[in-house]
């Protein structure tokens, strides 16, 4: 896809400082930047709860690990509550299928 836009001068202005900083050219800058504002906007849509996370996953096209860390760099929790995530496990536990691991009896 190809968008024409006008940059502010300001914003050329940073788009050059990393330009030198990094050593790449503005149209790598230009998309990295668009991509790191995509996912900011991503996160947030989860954080609020619009998304699950098999959507964001979904839409950043990566997979559960690689959202978890994306996660982590934005400080966002799992929008799972406690109660939900407690249930979980106690069902885990109760069908010996928690962390594939069977008592010993």
């Amino acid at each position: 896809m190809s968008i024409t836009i006008d940059v502010p001068k300001n914003i050329e202005n940073v788009l050059d400082i990393r330009c030198r900083e990094e050593h790449i050219d503005r149209m790598s800058v230009l998309k990295q930047m668009l991509w790191d504002g995509v996912e900011s906007y991503l996160v947030n849509q989860y954080s609020s709860g619009k998304i699950s996370k098999g959507k964001l996953a979904e839409l950043l096209n990566s997979d559960i690990y690689e959202v978890n860390e994306v996660l982590d760099r934005y400080h966002v929790r799992s929008s799972i509550s406690y109660e939900k995530f407690t249930r979980g496990i106690q069902i885990a536990e109760k069908t010996g299928e928690y962390y594939g691991v069977e008592e010993d009896h």
